[in-house]
């Protein structure tokens, strides 16, 4: 008896499990005693050759499975069934109405290319339109279709994981919404990939949830009206017309959305109208004509709190209109905006509340090193005010007349604006990016700039304005942003440094002369890129050249390379470049910051540069095992990693053998572990006896690599230092002026020049003395213990070269 019940569940189970087949399907036992549902296979080859053939045979429940093939449209659901898409079989509706439409409570599409639908965007010919509660898209892909995804009273309706985008024929205005939602509820909009479509249009749903995905290239990112209790998490919103815009929203929350280079006409990253109790926390917005925008919000007794926010290289950080009130912005990072905040209609900004932000433009000190600022930040830049009253204005933002109205206002108090803002307890440090917006090495090289410069600007904010290294892990590796220079007194150079233009370091000394550049200069019209740098570079010698954005660097490689005419003399190899091009060149390898390829494969790519440059092709493989990329050689470019494009670069600019390598700033778009691979072949080769001439912004990377550091200074050498020297350098000096009552003058000036500062009297009736950034509060502590009044006093960086 006990192996007769034994073998009867087994049968049981066998039959739960693995169904019993028919000529159309299988059955499935859903439970014991329960009604079997069918599992209907569709096939070119059948048992159904057409998706509506099995629908008109499914009941409730059921799961139809489509295998590959081409389908044709229209796909009414009306009833609560899984269509099941293997091997991404297409529906296509030749170009009219709409393609599928689930029209019944649980009905699932998943796995289908879906397109073909008509072009009315007044009957809303869509890709797939959710007509009922629960219904399902997920895993599809959707081209060639006006609307993409359209939930209409669907409530608790799930979109999910589906990349959507239009008709590529239609300009943005003519294309219809990526995903539209319209009295659906409680609806889950999560992992999509939305772009080039017209909008995502979210109105009178409450309750929904916008999460993980990624949306680019239309107008409005996210729309948002009459929705309430909305959470917007973790998107990645890139280069739209507008970010995210909640109309008549109460109680929305955005948290960790990374939110990039929206710049329609108003270009707003996080815009809200009219709404209500808003939590806005942990968001980067970069690069948009403002980060925030807020009108009328919060308003009555409502709340809008703004926390742990970073914005950044925005033309403004937050645009404010007069009839925003109590707001609360917190524990922000404000980063080289433009404008930090502006007020529209030129009000105080005074109702609002502002603590713990940190302002990259604050000019105060941190006395007892508890990271926040001794001295209230405050916004009051005239010409801020005036261009807030009149935005046309902003055309003239960097003119000589902005210059002259903000000189007027610093010298007759009479014209100072009332402050805008004022931050009382500003942060001196940022907060720590957050690891969704570090770049990945698949980001498009604009986009990994950008957020590099963002993630390079929080790492230099920090240790006194100056110098800083920060390492954030993530995924197993490190990313490490290295210190910049910015400014330090010539005046001040610390005991034992040296600079000369001229030496030779001695382990290269005695060497021939393998670059020499003579009174380079290069004028674009009006504007002087070179001016008269002259230098030489021996045979095994790397000098790295060094300098801000505009400097002359790639302009002076450039010229090296003869690619642009110039004045002076430039010899490589003892060939001259203007005279002999050709045979200069061939002395040389060059690497560039962003190099772009065809769809060859890499060992397609390495001969035809061979071919190109006359190389002998015997040296493909050996250059390519040393790069690390022999088992990437069939592989076509555009699949290869950042990291393993540079490194094809270099390999191509091996090819011939060069004894010269120029690089300019090949590794500024790497993470930390292949910056580091790359460091080390690029130290191999020099030990080999080339000569490299790089640029860089990294300190790290002249310090392993460089003999002596060229600094360049718009357009001219201002100096050569060694490696060292540089590093001492960095930390930097302000120039400090401080107001002192007129009988202590005299004894305040002494003491500074005692002290080896340089110091002198100012005609405002101040002493101004220039400081390294870290004895800023110790002078004014050592000061105090003197019996010095210091009633006031201005911070200013200080050009090192002037």
């Amino acid at each position: 008896m006990i192996n007769l019940v034994a073998l009867v569940a087994l049968m049981l189970n066998f039959l739960v499990h693995s169904g019993t087949e028919s000529q159309f399907g299988r059955y499935v036992l859903d439970k014991p005693g329960a009604q079997p549902l069918k599992h209907l296979i569709v096939s070119p080859a059948g048992p159904y050759t057409t998706v509506q053939a099995a629908l008109a045979d499914a009941h409730d429940g059921d799961i139809i499975e489509v295998h590959a093939g081409a389908y044709r449209g229209p796909l009414v659901v009306t009833k609560s069934v899984t269509l099941e898409g293997i091997g991404w079989p297409s529906l296509d509706n030749g170009e009219e109405g709409t393609v599928v439409t689930l029209a019944k409570a649980d009905a699932v599409l998943r796995g289908f290319e879906v397109k073909g639908s008509g072009t009315e965007p007044d009957q809303d010919h869509a890709g797939i339109i959710l007509g009922a509660p629960r219904t399902v898209a997920e895993n599809n892909r959707l081209h060639d279709v006006l609307f993409g995804i359209f939930a209409s009273s669907a409530p608790n309706a799930i979109i999910r994981n589906n990349d959507i985008t239009s008709k590529p024929e239609y300009d943005l205005g003519r294309k219809g919404d990526g995903v539209r939602l319209w009295y659906s509820p409680n609806t889950l909009v999560e992992g999509n990939v939305i772009h080039e479509t017209r909008d995502t249009v979210i109105w009178y749903s409450n309750g929904v949830i916008i999460r993980n995905n990624t949306i680019e290239q239309g107008r409005y990112a996210v729309h948002l009206m009459y929705c309430n209790s909305a959470r917007i998490e973790g998107n990645r919103i890139f280069g739209n017309s507008v970010g995210i815009y909640t109309m008549y929203s109460d109680d929305t929350v955005m948290r960790n959305n990374l939110i990039r280079s929206q710049r329609g006409p108003s270009g707003y990253g996080l815009g809200f109208k009219d709404s209500n109790n808003v939590e806005v926390d942990g968001n980067v917005l970069v690069d948009n004509r403002a980060g925030v925008f807020l009108d009328n919000t919060p308003f009555a007794d409502g709340f809008a709190h703004f926390r742990n926010n970073a914005l950044a290289f925005n033309d403004v950080g937050v645009t404010l209109l007069t009839n925003v009130k109590s707001g609360v912005f917190e524990n922000n990072s404000f980063w080289e905006n433009i404008e930090q905040v502006s007020i529209q209609g030129g009000s105080s900004g005074n109702t609002n509340t502002w603590k713990n932000n940190y302002w990259s433009d604050y000019t105060g000190f941190d006395a007892n090193g508890d990271g926040v600022g001794n001295l209230s930040y405050r916004s009051e830049r005239l010409f801020e005010n005036l261009a807030d009253r009149a935005p046309e204005l902003r055309a003239l933002i960097y003119s000589p007349a902005a210059q002259a109205i903000e000189f007027a206002a610093t010298s007759f108090p009479i014209m100072r604006p009332l402050p805008k803002l004022s931050d009382d307890a500003p942060r001196v440090s940022p907060q720590p990016l957050p690891a969704f917006a570090v770049p990945s090495q698949t980001e498009s090289p604009i986009g990994m700039t950008l957020v590099a410069l963002l993630l390079l600007a929080l790492a230099f904010a920090g240790l006194t304005e100056r110098y800083l290294s920060v390492e954030v892990s993530r995924n197993g590796g490190v990313y490490r942003f290295a210190p910049l220079l910015r400014s330090f007194s010539r005046r001040e150079t610390k005991p034992g440094i040296t600079m000369s233009p001229t030496s030779t370091p001695p382990a290269v000394a005695g060497r021939p002369v393998a670059l020499r550049v003579s009174q380079a200069a290069k004028r674009y019209g009006k504007v002087e890129v070179l001016r008269g740098v002259s230098f030489e570079a021996v045979a095994g010698e790397a000098l790295a050249l060094w300098g801000p954005n505009g400097a002359g660097k790639t302009t002076l490689i450039k010229s090296i390379l003869g690619l642009i005419d110039y004045l002076g003399d430039i010899q490589v190899d003892g060939h001259d470049v203007r005279r002999n091009g050709k045979q200069a060149r061939r002395r040389v390898g060059y690497v560039p910051q962003e190099v772009t390829y065809n769809d060859w494969s890499v060992q397609a790519t390495m001969a035809f540069y061979s071919a190109l440059k006359k190389a002998n092709p015997a040296q493909i493989p050996s250059l390519l095992e040393r790069m690390g990329l022999t088992g990437h050689a069939h592989k076509p470019v555009p699949a290869l990693s950042g990291g393993l494009k540079q490194r094809l670069a270099l390999a191509i600019a091996l090819l011939g053998d060069p004894p010269i390598l120029l690089l300019d700033e090949p590794m500024a778009n790497l993470d930390t572990q292949v910056r580091a691979e790359y460091r080390s072949l690029l130290v191999g080769l020099r030990r080999e006896g080339k000569t490299i001439v790089f640029a860089s912004h990294r300190l790290e990377e002249v310090e392993m690599l460089a003999d002596r550091v060229l600094v360049l200074e718009q357009g001219v050498l201002k100096t050569v230092l060694t490696p060292e020297t540089l590093h001492t350098l960095a930390a930097g000096c302000v120039e400090m002026t401080l107001w002192v009552p007129l009988a202590q003058r005299a004894q305040t000036l002494e003491y500074l020049t005692q002290t080896g500062l340089a110091a002198h009297l100012n005609g405002r009736g101040t002493v101004v003395a220039r400081v390294d950034t870290s004895r800023k509060a110790q002078l004014l502590r050592t000061l105090a213990s003197m019996g010095i009044e210091v009633t006031n006093f201005e911070l200013e960086r200080v050009d090192v070269w002037k």
